[in-house]
C-alpha cells in the first residue's frame, strides 16, 4: 500500500477549482522541501486534494507555512516541453493536511507534569548494556 507522510513548506497558495461535469472541488498547490545538501536546489512537489480536503487546503494552507502532508505519492506522464516524448513527474494525492505550528520554548515549570520527559528510576530491570527494552 502506498501511504506517505511528508513534512514540507507551502510554496504557493492553493488554487481551488471545480470539475466541469460534477462541480467537485479540486485544490492544487506547490510545496518545497529542505535540500539534502547545502548546494542542492530546493525540491518541489505538486500536491492535489479533492472534495472536502480541497476546501480545507484552500482555507488553511498559506505560503511559507510548514505542514505535514498525508496521502499517496504518484507518478504522472506528461508531454515534454520540447514536444519530443514524455516525462514523468511526481505528484502527491493529499488525504489529510496537518498544519505544523512553531513551538515556542517554555520554562520547565510551565510544562505540565504529564508532558515532562520520563526519567528512569533506579529500580528499573534494565542493565546499562540493554539498548532495546524488550
Amino acid at each position: 500500500m502506498n501511504h506517505c507522510l511528508l513534512e514540507a513548506v507551502v510554496q504557493e497558495a492553493p488554487k481551488l477549482r471545480y470539475t466541469q461535469e460534477d462541480q467537485i472541488p479540486v485544490a492544487e498547490m506547490l510545496v518545497r522541501f529542505d535540500p539534502l545538501r547545502v548546494d542542492d536546489p530546493q525540491p518541489t512537489l505538486k500536491v492535489t486534494a479533492w472534495r472536502d480536503t480541497a476546501t480545507t487546503v484552500e482555507q488553511q494552507a498559506q505560503p511559507g507555512q510548514k505542514v505535514l502532508l498525508e496521502g499517496r505519492l504518484m507518478m504522472r506522464s506528461t508531454p515534454r516541453p520540447d514536444g519530443v516524448g514524455m516525462q514523468k513527474q511526481a505528484e502527491f494525492l493529499l488525504t489529510r493536511l496537518h498544519p505544523l505550528q512553531p513551538q515556542s520554548p517554555q520554562p520547565e515549570s510551565a510544562i505540565p507534569a504529564a508532558a515532562q520527559p520520563l526519567v528512569p528510576d533506579s529500580t528499573s530491570d534494565l542493565s546499562p548494556e540493554d539498548d532495546i527494552p524488550f
